[in-house]
């Protein structure tokens, strides 16, 4: 029966390796929030509406898009078949969900800015977007264009704090969503920034992309978990101490010996765990360990030695 148990909680901690969630924000006092911006279009049937004044400089089409023009699809089925991919979800794989469809003005502009509010100051922000080439690799010539785009991380007066340049997104055999991200820290006196994305390309043939799952998030601090150590009152680690745990304010933390059962469980990371259980110091080995930091962050497991 024993052996049983622990095949059944070796398959659990397998299962809990190979969960998949999205990354979450901080809030100033460095536990978890919310995302700033979480741009996904939306969904529905058919072209989604315009979006909001302000936001981009192109003109909206409620159909396929020319030069200077964009829309917001779910489907690129019908737009431009001999030279574009046929792109039926959006990155997410929603079938109904919108993206947003660019064909590129004739000369480089910016096509979408957004206002980004209340932020914290000192703090480490991560930018994201995922972005299709909609050109198929089959189309060439001297005069075609591939996206050549510019995110833009600005404060509020137009001084720019960090950039990333893609350049010319090769075209593909298939259609490929590419996720280009940017790190930076906000200064001391920030509490707004202005995000910026530019095509620095010119329109004509080519220069025609999907745009989709723009985040602005607060970086999730990562974690040091050790593999090893030694409560014998030493004063050297006594505890098994994971670094920046604290930050998850609500994680849950449990440890279980070689049979699955729980010999230590935390809610929240107010201490560390001292290698006993229900205070009485277990014997030496390995044990193992599931973190769920909550907020559909993926949950971590592993294993750590207690040395005596």
């Amino acid at each position: 029966m024993q052996a049983r148990v622990s095949t059944l909680f070796f398959i659990f901690l397998l299962a809990m390796i190979l969960a998949n969630a999205n990354a979450q924000t901080m809030d100033c006092t460095g536990n978890l929030g919310h995302w700033l911006i979480r741009e996904d279009f939306g969904s529905g049937i058919g072209h989604g509406p315009a979006l909001p004044p302000g936001v981009t400089n192109m003109t909206y089409t409620p159909e396929c898009t020319a030069d200077g023009f964009y829309t917001i699809v779910n489907t690129t089925q019908g737009c431009s078949p001999g030279e574009w991919h046929t792109v039926k979800f959006d990155h997410t794989g929603n079938k109904n969900g919108y993206m947003m469809m660019i064909n590129a003005s004739n000369e480089p502009s910016t096509f979408y800015t957004r206002m980004v509010p209340s932020l914290c100051p000192n703090t480490t922000y991560e930018f994201s977007a995922y972005v299709i080439n909609l050109l198929k690799s089959s189309i060439t010539g001297p005069t075609v264009q591939q996206p050549d785009i510019l995110f833009s991380i600005e404060t509020t007066t137009g001084e720019v704090l960090d950039m990333l340049q893609t350049h010319p997104i090769p075209a593909t055999a298939a259609p490929v969503w590419k996720k280009f991200s940017l790190t930076f820290k906000t200064p001391e006196s920030v509490s707004s920034l202005v995000l910026k994305i530019s095509n620095s390309a010119p329109g004509g043939p080519g220069n025609d992309l999907l745009l989709d799952d723009i985040e602005f998030i607060t970086s999730a601090p990562k974690l040091t978990i050790p593999t090893i150590f030694s409560p014998n009152g030493d004063g050297v680690n006594d505890v098994w101490n994971i670094t920046n745990l604290d930050a998850y304010t609500d994680c849950l933390l449990m440890v279980f010996d070689r049979a699955g059962a729980v010999v230590f469980k935390s809610i929240g990371y107010n201490r560390p765990w001292d290698g006993t259980r229900n205070g009485r110091p277990l014997d030496m080995g390995t044990y193992y360990y599931i973190i769920d930091r909550k907020n559909n962050l993926p949950r971590i497991s592993g294993w750590v030695f207690l040395m005596r």
